[in-house]
């Protein structure tokens, strides 16, 4: 069995601290004894002739101990070695001291230096001085520990042959303390002569042997323990035969020590037995080892056969390796070709080896130095290099380097690689990304790389450029974040669809958010991408912005949709709210729709908001400031006269400020909140017949030039309908007043001819005196014809207005002065029913800008009507007060009142209520109606049952009409 010499390592490599810790504390147990006076403890060890030790010697082996311990490592810090330096320095001067007061034979009073009294208590015979060999070896071990790492030229140490001779001396001392010899060494060589002195002491002995061992252990791969620690046969034998050679003569001599006294020397065979002892210990010690040496051998045969199955094995490996596998020599010589670098290079074996490497490559190949302390192998590195083959083509090639030394012989192991192949399929692979990148980047459609959990990973232009965000922006956030809420269930459904393995691809119409707030329109195609095991890796979408294509489909089904939706119906009003539903809310959060005349005069307005909130703010907005949007320099009324469409793809608040009359106007403004506004006119025919503003709010959405195109489209559309139905209506209008003129020609004005006719026949009777006499036959006549022109006129009036030539000459008026006028034409007529007529003007109320005469008609015919159903005793008020840039005028009285089935019909031509007496022809609120509208106002009722009616008008004040446009009068 092999013994190794790695547990003598492991011993040597704790033997210096242990020995450098043991050799302290066994000299400051000594010191502390010289210190308390303890003979005990100076002694250490109790037995016959064991000895002291001095202070002195104390001091120098605890100093050696120490020194030992710093200068142990030879690339030790600057400080540590100085220490260390300067304790060896200080033992060498103390035995170098001790030996001068020897050979001097003078006393330098270095003795007494420590512990002076307890020397003279405990040892008053002895003058506490070191023996000249503890000195000699305190001065030795000195040396030893100064010279610890010089190394000469021949390589050997100096302080090894030091150290060696200090152990010499103290193992004489232990082994003459183990035998018990009486006469020291001391005497043996003369050194009585220098007088009187104290022997060296067993533990001073002990830890010379043992500091000289911690110095030899410094270096253990030099001199002796280099001899113990080489793996060989000599190491072996060596490390096995020392404790026998150390311990066999200490034995036989103390044997024979022994026998001597016990007087065993002089009997009968007394030295044959003690020959044979000795004879038979080195028999048994040389079988001992002829045995290690035998196993020694069978395992280096063992040895030698693994090796070379190793080889055969490594052979192998090389010879049919894929890859070239050289070995180069120090200098730089082929000295292995394997079947691999044939293959590679086109050379054969014979035809290379020998020859240098450089007839593989096509520049030469730097090498790193080698690792000169190395002995195996080294660091291997790759080196990407241009390989050449027999026939001279160049090719990549990858080459790993490793220094190998075995023993003394080192070499450079090549392994190269022909990366020709790899390199073609990476730049195949390279192209293959290239080209990917640049159709990605470049595509004119929307592309991205989405991770599994909806992170966008990669996205180009095309897609930041259709919503508006920098890729950077993108790649922080998740498709489930830009997508639509009611567009991302059907996309997750799909994913899932497409995670579970049951759609390869799919395409999809969405929805998604822009940076500026609004929808883009898409048409989504994503497939998942797997990895070479088929585990899902991130989609890959492609993004078509579909937006256009919506807008096109949603206009077409605009304008289709408009088109039958126009022409159900060819009433104007019903048209009029058909246009607004189908701009509110498809293409506008709110929209007013205006119908004028040729005149300026508004015909219909119709007002609607995508909410109810909204539609309530407009009615308040345009039914306190009715004439505020048909003022010069307003959008409605300048798009009305100029036939051109308005855009304002933003509406700033500066032009909020601008229009607004007052506070609560702009207040009425400023919650309508409009941010961008269409206004068209509505054209047919070469007139335009009234105007439509839209406009956007909440929703968030800016109107561009094709919005405008679309408006204007569907607006000539609306006109050509509200054209249409306003013909219709005039041609129902002119049809009903032509039935019931002539109603009228035959029925109303059938009573005043009778009239005349028979007066005029009554008068046609009598003698020309009767006739002078009797007047009341003409007066008859000149009631009737009276009667009968005042109903022509208001025929009319009626025609007029139907016709649209009901002209207004208006001009300031007092509002008092012309109420008061109004009721005085009435006096007589409510005296005589007993109706008290009053007069209620408000304080701030500003004067009219009317027509005279026919304000005077229209309070005229207000006034009559109320008579005729006023019952005696009963009060007739007529008002008036400011509202807004108007004068609210009513007549109240105390009547019966009207039902409402009835108010709706009360302003119509020729309508008379059933439970009444057919008094009139039925044009007298028609007329006012006409009247009120001419001045721009509006007229309507209030009225219930029992408690009487109030009819009201508002009229222009002076103050509203200096801005109000002048075809309006």
């Amino acid at each position: 069995m092999e013994v190794s010499s790695r547990p003598l390592e492991r011993v040597l490599e704790w033997l210096v601290p242990l020995v450098c810790t043991f050799t302290v504390l066994v000299t400051a147990t000594v010191l502390a004894g010289w210190a308390t006076a303890s003979e005990r403890l100076t002694r250490v060890v109790f037995l016959p002739g064991a000895g002291v030790m001095m202070p002195l010697t104390a001091v120098g082996l605890c100093c050696a101990g120490c020194a030992l311990w710093l200068l142990r490592k030879k690339p030790g810090e600057r400080l540590t070695r100085g220490l260390g330096m300067t304790l060896a320095l200080l033992v060498v001067a103390l035995g170098g001291l001790v030996l001068l007061q020897y050979a001097t034979r003078r006393d330098l009073g270095i003795d007494h230096l420590f512990f002076e009294d307890t020397l003279a208590r405990l040892a008053p015979r002895l003058p506490g001085r070191p023996s000249p060999l503890t000195a000699a070896s305190m001065m030795l071990l000195g040396f030893a520990l100064l010279l610890l790492h010089v190394r000469l030229r021949s390589g050997w140490h100096p302080a090894r042959p030091l150290a060696l001779l200090v152990a010499l001396v103290s193992t004489q001392a232990l082994i003459g303390y183990a035998y018990l010899e009486k006469d020291p060494l001391t005497a043996f060589i003369g050194l009585q002569a220098f007088g009187l002195y104290t022997p060296m002491a067993l533990h001073s002995a002990l830890l010379f042997l043992l500091l000289s061992v911690g110095i030899l252990s410094v270096h253990p791969r030099h001199g002796l323990m280099g001899v113990l620690l080489r793996d060989d046969a000599g190491g072996l034998m060596a490390r096995r035969l020392l404790p026998a050679v150390v311990a066999l003569p200490l034995l036989v001599w103390g044997l024979r020590l022994v026998s001597e006294e016990l007087g065993f020397r002089s009997g009968p065979f007394g030295t044959s037995v003690f020959a044979l002892v000795t004879v038979l210990a080195f028999v048994l010690l040389l079988a001992r080892n002829a045995n290690a040496l035998s196993r020694l051998d069978a395992r280096q045969r063992e040895v030698a056969q693994s090796l070379r199955i190793s080889e055969a094995r490594f052979a192998g490996i090389v010879n049919n390796a894929a890859d070239a596998i050289i070995a180069v020599d120090e200098q730089r010589n082929l000295t292995l070709f394997n079947t691999g670098a044939e293959r590679i290079f086109g050379y054969a074996a014979v035809e290379v080896l020998g020859r240098p490497m450089d007839l593989l490559l096509s520049e030469p190949l730097e090498l790193p130095a080698r690792n000169a302390a190395g002995t195996h192998r080294g660091d291997e590195e790759r080196t990407p290099l241009s390989g050449r083959r027999k026939s001279g083509e160049v090719f990549p090639a990858e080459a790993t380097l490793a220094d190998v030394r075995v023993d003394d012989v080192a070499f450079r192991a090549v392994i190269l690689r022909d990366m020709s192949a790899r390199v073609r399929a990476e730049e195949a692979r390279r192209n293959r990304e290239e080209l990917f990148r640049t159709a990605f980047d470049h595509a004119p459609i929307g592309m991205s790389l989405v991770g599994l959990d909806g992170h966008f990973l990669n996205v180009n232009e095309a897609l930041g450029q259709m919503l508006g965000y920098s890729r950077e922006e993108l790649c922080a956030v998740t498709f489930q974040d830009l997508t639509h809420p009611e567009d991302l269930e059907e996309d997750l459904l799909q994913v899932r669809r497409l995670l579970d393995g049951e759609l390869g691809t799919y395409q999809l119409e969405k929805r998604y958010h822009h940076k500026l707030g609004h929808s883009v329109s898409v048409l989504l195609t994503a497939s998942l991408v797997h990895d070479s095991r088929g585990r899902p890796l991130h989609f890959i979408s492609q993004v078509q912005d579909i937006s256009e294509r919506k807008q096109q489909e949603r206009e077409q089904r605009l304008l289709a949709e408009a088109g039958p939706r126009l022409a159900s119906s060819l009433d104007p009003g019903t048209t009029v709210t058909t246009v607004s539903r189908l701009l509110v809310p498809a293409l506008a959060d709110f929209c007013v729709v205006t119908m004028i005349d040729e005149h300026g005069k508004v015909q219909r307005r119709e007002c609607l908001a995508s909410t109810q909130q909204k539609t309530w703010v407009m009615e308040e907005l345009f039914g306190a400031y009715p004439q505020v949007h048909l003022r010069r320099g307003h959008e409605l009324a300048e798009v009305f006269m100029s036939g051109q469409p308005l855009l304002l793809e933003e509406v700033p608040a500066s032009l909020l400020e601008s229009t607004a009359e007052d506070a609560r106007h702009l207040e009425l403004l400023r919650r309508l909140a409009p941010r961008s506004v269409i206004v068209v006119p509505l054209s047919a025919r070469g007139h335009t017949v009234g105007v439509v503003a839209l406009g956007t709010s909440e929703s968030g959405r800016s109107y561009g030039r094709r919005d405008l195109a679309l408006v204007e489209e569907l607006a000539r559309r609306a006109a050509l309908a509200l054209d249409n139905a306003s013909l219709h209506a005039r041609s129902e209008e002119a049809t009903h007043l032509r039935d019931e003129v002539l109603r009228i020609v035959a029925h109303d004005l059938r009573a005043p001819l009778n009239v005349i006719s028979l007066s005029a026949g009554t008068m046609m009777k009598r003698s020309p005196s009767e006739r002078a006499a009797d007047s009341r036959p003409l007066t008859s006549i000149q009631k009737a014809v009276t009667r009968a022109t005042a109903l022509i006129e208001d025929l009319l009036d009626v025609a007029r207005m139907q016709g649209g030539s009901l002209t207004v000459d208006r001009r300031p008026e007092s509002t008092v002065a012309l109420l008061t006028e109004s009721l005085e034409l009435h006096r007589a007529l409510a005296e005589a029913q007993s109706v008290q007529l009053q007069l209620d003007v408000g304080p701030d109320t500003p004067d009219l800008f009317v027509d005279r005469d026919r304000v005077l008609q229209l309070f005229s015919n207000l006034i009559g009507n109320a008579l005729k159903f006023t019952p005696m005793g009963g009060c007739i008020v007529l008002r008036a007060r400011p509202w807004g840039e108007m004068v609210r005028c009513s007549v109240s009285d105390t009547g019966s009142g009207i039902p409402p089935e009835d108010q709706l019909h009360l302003f119509e031509p020729f309508w008379q209520a059933r439970s009444r007496a057919k008094e009139g022809a039925g044009l007298g609120l028609t007329i006012v109606k006409g009247i009120t509208e001419a001045h721009g106002g509006r007229v309507w009722v209030d009225s219930q049952p029992g408690l009487g009616t109030t009819f009201y008008c508002s009229l222009p004040a002076v103050h509203s009409v200096d801005s109000a446009l002048t075809w309006h009068v």
